[in-house]
């Protein structure tokens, strides 16, 4: 992550459990790395990032390892825009809690019958 958040994109950045806007947008948990940098250890989107902040199951798993803010910005484009932003913040940013929610949907989805698959 570039000092301010992502390259080409302006975060707020926010203690954890501070209340975030009522608006759409993009979080990432995030830590400061020896360096000085941003690391990021959980990118996620949402239709209100005040409700999906409050009650983030990732949040405890982030401090576990050293999250110490949020980077939060406010974007009200659709869903499946956020989500491609967020999909590409991921692959270029390799953050640690995205890597292993992603392996355990693979595990549940390969476990799962094709019957079962709509």
């Amino acid at each position: 992550m570039a000092p301010d958040g992502p390259r080409g994109l302006a975060f707020t950045i926010q203690g954890i459990g501070e209340q975030a806007p009522r608006k759409a947008g993009l979080f990432i948990y995030a830590k400061r790395a020896a360096d000085g940098s941003w690391q990021a250890l959980y990118i996620g989107e949402s239709d209100n990032l005040r409700a999906r902040l409050a009650f983030n199951e990732i949040a405890g798993d982030a401090m576990l390892l050293g999250a110490s803010d949020v980077h939060v910005r406010d974007l009200s484009e659709p869903p499946a825009i956020r989500r491609e932003l967020v999909d590409r913040l991921i692959a270029t940013n390799a953050p640690t809690l995205n890597s292993d929610e992603r392996t355990r949907f693979a595990d549940v989805a390969a476990s799962t019958p094709k019957s079962q698959v709509a």
